[in-house]
């Protein structure tokens, strides 16, 4: 049986936008992949690990990860719960100008993808999972979404020890495992094994965030999903992701993604409640 659901999201002369749900459990690398076209990887839910050339990566809602064609990579699984992302593949003759040519050239695979460039992808998969999305709409906003986070400064290659990378990988994995957790740095440094201070420092050398912002990136994402599934209590909502208050929530969203709660709701929400709607009028007329 097969631990991926691959769809076919969007295929246009242009672009291809491809969503693969995987419930791989927990576990390490797996075969050799390769022979694919240029693809920019944006996670909706969960993580995985991405190692190309002796390096790892770990794609999650807050880190892209671009494949080039012509590399070969494996993935690994170190979360439970398998992970939700599309990926936007551009026809060959056009790769150098959405990626660049300096992209081509052994630059960072991994990069930051904000609670905003969220909020766009996810508005953007509403869209399609709803149907008859109009073409040049969808390949407009998903090629300024990938220009937008291709563009954007990668990730910081700071010299780190191969024992400091670690600290600062481990530390996020358990971020992304349990975001509305709010132990605190003593809690999260005696976890990982070191202190405070040096995990503090290692964490933003590495993934150029402080633990706390990469922990707010991660909330919020997981709010769009819930968002986007119909949640009504905001407030519950905040609580249940490790927010202090509703409008503590409220006000980390509008800082981030550039609106309020209830209206990326609103925006999420039309889709399904059009989605809904054209099913019962599609069953009435199979009733007729």
């Amino acid at each position: 049986m097969s631990l991926a659901d691959v769809t076919m999201l969007f295929d246009s002369p242009l672009l291809r936008i491809i969503g693969i749900d995987c419930r791989h459990p927990r576990g390490g690398c797996g075969c050799e992949r390769g022979d694919e076209r240029t693809h920019l990887a944006l996670l909706r839910r969960g993580g995985f690990g991405y190692h190309l050339r002796g390096a790892a990566y770990v794609g999650d809602p807050a880190t892209a990860l671009l494949y080039r064609a012509g590399d070969s990579y494996r993935i690994s699984h170190p979360f439970e719960g398998g992970d939700d992302c599309s990926c936007f593949e551009v026809a060959p003759e056009h790769e150098d100008e959405l990626f660049g040519r300096r992209l081509r050239d052994g630059a960072d695979a991994a990069r930051v993808a904000s609670p905003a460039d969220q909020y766009r992808h996810r508005a953007l998969h509403a869209a399609l999972l709803r149907g008859g999305a109009d073409r040049l709409a969808v390949e407009e906003a998903a090629t300024a979404l990938c220009h937008d986070i291709l563009h954007r400064a990668a990730l910081p290659e700071a010299p780190l020890s191969v024992a400091a990378r670690r600290l600062a990988t481990r530390a996020r994995e358990m971020l992304l495992a349990d975001p509305a957790a709010d132990g605190g740095l003593a809690a999260l440094a005696t976890r990982v094994g070191c202190s405070p201070f040096h995990l503090a420092r290692v964490f933003r050398r590495a993934f150029g965030l402080s633990l706390a912002d990469y922990r707010t990136r991660v909330r919020l994402t997981l709010a769009l999903e819930r968002l986007a599934a119909g949640a009504d209590d905001l407030a519950a909502l905040a609580c249940e992701l490790g927010f202090s208050h509703h409008s503590h929530f409220g006000a980390a969203f509008r800082r981030h993604v550039g609106l309020t709660p209830a209206a990326a709701r609103a925006r999420l929400r039309t889709d399904a409640v059009t989605r809904a709607s054209r099913h019962l009028i599609a069953t009435r007329a199979r009733g007729r």
